[in-house]
């Protein structure tokens, strides 16, 4: 993660309808996932969105940076609290706004993947980036080491190594 903190250049904080409130295990691993393949068929979209056909033949340059981690795995004691995904992203087109990246986001995640209509973007200030970059892996701190979904880790060694 350390390695690709300065291609990061947008953190999401993607929610879902999955609650974690007095659920068996079996029944979190299920929901797991269920999110997982979710995100997959979100993120399949958004490269499509931004990179068209390019984002197939050529991942290594027309993907985005896009380094999700999975949150609430374990039961919670708040019924308010839900699974949910903070992404790092980079290798955006630099003519897309940040609002234009929430409504991509927000079509590909709601509209495709079925998931809640509760998405924060936002641009990681440089006094900021640490800060999210330990924010977004603080499960792992609790020996949680299966919150990085690796299925669903896209780096373009190709377009972040041009510099």
């Amino acid at each position: 993660m350390d390695k690709q903190q300065k291609h990061i250049t947008h953190y999401v904080v993607a929610q879902s309808h999955f609650h974690t409130y007095q659920k068996e295990d079996w029944e979190i691993e299920r929901m797991r996932t269920t999110l997982i393949k979710d995100l997959r068929h979100a993120r399949n979209c958004f490269n499509k969105e931004l990179f068209g056909n390019g984002a197939k033949r050529k991942p290594l340059t027309y993907q985005p940076l896009l380094i999700p981690t999975l949150e609430g795995t374990k039961q919670t004691t708040s019924p308010k609290h839900t699974l949910h995904y903070n992404i790092y992203l980079g290798n955006i087109p630099t003519v897309l706004t940040t609002n234009d990246i929430k409504i991509l986001w927000t079509y590909c995640w709601v509209e495709k993947a079925h998931q809640k209509d509760d998405i924060y973007i936002t641009e990681p200030l440089a006094n900021t980036q640490s800060h999210l970059l330990q924010y977004g892996t603080k499960e792992t701190q609790f020996g949680n080491l299966s919150c990085w979904d690796f299925e669903n880790t896209q780096i373009p060694y190709n377009a972040l190594n041009i510099d």
